[in-house]
This record gives structure tokens, C-alpha cells and sequence, in this order.
């Protein structure tokens, strides 16, 4: 009678544990990999103040540890202009990105860019997982308007 008590609690312990940790639990690297499109994109200034200036933009990253992001910012104007002249605000990039586990960070390592400044830059993004919602928060960057910390808000495309 008493081994029979075990085996069901035994059971009842895997099946627990099961419903616990998914059979299908993936690293940080897996969960990231995909295209997320922008919810919302804001800035924090220097005097605290937060702006959210984006109204789209994309964020992909492959299996391979390749990325590419961009945003197109609110209110631009409306004008006839040659297509291969951006009308800002807008920032768009790609290299490569990596992924540190244990810190809950991606890195991006930018190859180019629309703004010369960020060629070659590396860009460190804290990164938040909830279901289908990503959210970024970028290293701080300098501007000419002062420092500011990008939060960028993402929803899985599917």
C-alpha cells in the first residue's frame, strides 16, 4: 500500500513538473528569433522627461545572429522627395546581435546605418519577454539634444 502511495506521488510530482517547464522551454536566443513589429517606441531625456516620437518599425533577428531594425518616426512631412533620401525622423540599421543568458540582453553590433554615427556601433538592449510582447531597453545614446535611453515596445509577427 505504501509503494503504491510513492508511485502516485510520484506521478503527481512529474506531471507538476511538466506543467511547470515546458518539454519545449527555449533559451532567450530561441525566444527572440523572429520579426517583431513596433508597438511602441519612446525616449527618456536627460531631464527625465519621456517623448514617444516612433509610430512603426521593425526589429528582425535570424537564427544566425543576424539583425535588422528600423523606426520611422510621427508626424513626418507628407512631401514628394526622392525615395532614396529619408525624411526623419527615422533610424534604421543591421549587422549582427548576440545574446548574453544570464544578463537578459541582446548586443547588436551595427555594421551600417542611416545615421553615420551609429556605423560600427555597439548597441546594448535589456531585454523583457511576455508572451508574444518584447520589450528593449537600448544602452543610453548621445545626442545633440543631450543623452537618451530608447525603450522600444515589440509584438511578435506571425
Amino acid at each position: 500500500m505504501e509503494q503504491r502511495g510513492l508511485v502516485k506521488k510520484t506521478v503527481f510530482a512529474v506531471l507538476c513538473a511538466s506543467v511547470a517547464l515546458p518539454a519545449d522551454a527555449q533559451n532567450l536566443k530561441q525566444q527572440v528569433v523572429g520579426t517583431w513589429t513596433l508597438t511602441s517606441g519612446s525616449e527618456k531625456l536627460a531631464n527625465g522627461k519621456t517623448i514617444v516620437p516612433w509610430a512603426s518599425g521593425n526589429l528582425m533577428l535570424d537564427s544566425t545572429g543576424h539583425m535588422a531594425f528600423y523606426l520611422v518616426g510621427k508626424d513626418r512631412p507628407r512631401t514628394i522627395a526622392n525615395p532614396s533620401v529619408p525624411i526623419g525622423p527615422v533610424i534604421a540599421y543591421y549587422g549582427t546581435y548576440t545574446v548574453d543568458e544570464s544578463a537578459s540582453t541582446l548586443t547588436y553590433n551595427v555594421e551600417s546605418s542611416t545615421s553615420p554615427a551609429f556605423d560600427g556601433a555597439v548597441r546594448k538592449q535589456k531585454v523583457v519577454l511576455s508572451g508574444d510582447m518584447l520589450t528593449t531597453t537600448g544602452s543610453p545614446v548621445k545626442t545633440s539634444d543631450g543623452e537618451i535611453v530608447p525603450t522600444n515596445e515589440w509584438k511578435r509577427v506571425k
